[in-house]
């Protein structure tokens, strides 16, 4: 199934457009700072480790697709990092997901409550129907998107 799918965190143009002009797309100013641990860092799908380096680059939603505004903080490194790794990020397989399918012209679909452990097979059943394009995980706690999943090409 991986290799089927591509998993994607906020756009790196869209980082590097932050990055460079030092305040999200609302005119906050873009904040770094030494992380505690445990902060979903949206531009490689993992949860930042004690000591690294992030940075808050959005208070607000940024340009992510859907119907509903996403709440709450969107952390990055600082500096530019490799991105995600191929397949369902690690750091997010023993959560509760919400996992919202969209069709190719962006019509939301359905909607999936995933259990700790389970969104990899709830990804497969989604995407098993040809309608479906894109599938926005979020967290079900926050209510904030996490990443998006595509079909590969």
């Amino acid at each position: 199934m991986n290799a089927e799918l591509r998993y994607e965190g906020v756009p790196g143009s869209e980082l590097d457009r932050i990055r460079c002009n030092s305040y999200d797309d609302f005119g906050n100013a873009v904040v770094s700072r030494t992380s505690e641990g445990g902060e979903p860092l949206r531009c490689c799908l993992t949860l930042a480790g004690p000591g690294e380096r992030i940075a808050l680059v959005a208070h607000r939603p940024m340009t992510v697709g859907g119907p509903y505004a996403e709440v709450g903080p969107v952390f990055v490194h600082v500096t530019d990092c490799p991105g995600p790794d191929e397949g369902f990020p690690i750091d997010f397989q023993d959560r509760q997901a919400v996992l919202r399918p969209y069709d190719a012209a962006g019509q939301m679909l359905d909607g999936v409550v995933a259990e700790p452990g389970t969104s990899e097979t709830e990804l497969k059943l989604l995407f098993g129907d040809p309608a479906v394009d894109t599938v926005q995980v979020r967290n079900v706690v926050a209510g904030c998107w996490n990443f998006t999943v595509r079909r590969q090409g």
